[in-house]
């Protein structure tokens, strides 16, 4: 797991996000979070800040082919956030087939084990759930 990227829930009433940044001047929201406004070009205005609880699938592809150390079919996706920015992830908890999910289609995150690494360590990362069934 890569620090500073996600929140894990601590307790039943906690909930997973992504850090992000806003920038308290024009608004601009960034993901993983920035010192630098990318918009206004300002030192010092950016602020951490939990987004990426809501997103919906701007775009999709089942993928047939996966990296080393993980297995295929998996969904490919970009989602935009609540927040409006669009990041890439990859979706869990859904059936293996075109047609499982759809565009515009709403989605929940979730920080879930990926992998086991070579010294037996969970590696933990972020996806996005299906929050309707097609």
């Amino acid at each position: 797991m890569k620090e500073g990227l996600f929140h894990i829930p601590d307790s039943s009433t906690d909930e997973a996000y992504l850090i992000g940044s806003k920038c308290r001047v024009c608004g601009y929201v960034a993901f993983p979070k920035k010192v630098i406004c990318p918009a206004c070009v300002r030192d010092d205005t950016m602020e951490e800040a939990p987004i990426g609880k809501k997103a919906n699938i701007a775009s999709f592809a089942l993928m047939g082919q996966a990296p080393k150390g993980f297995t295929a079919p998996y969904f490919q996706a970009m989602v935009r956030l609540e927040e409006g920015i669009t990041i890439a992830t990859t979706l869990t908890d859904c059936e293996l087939k075109e047609d499982a999910v759809e565009m515009g289609q709403p989605v929940e995150l979730v920080i879930t084990k990926i992998k086991v690494d070579d010294q037996g360590n969970d590696i933990i990362a972020w996806k996005y759930r299906p929050l309707t069934k097609k």
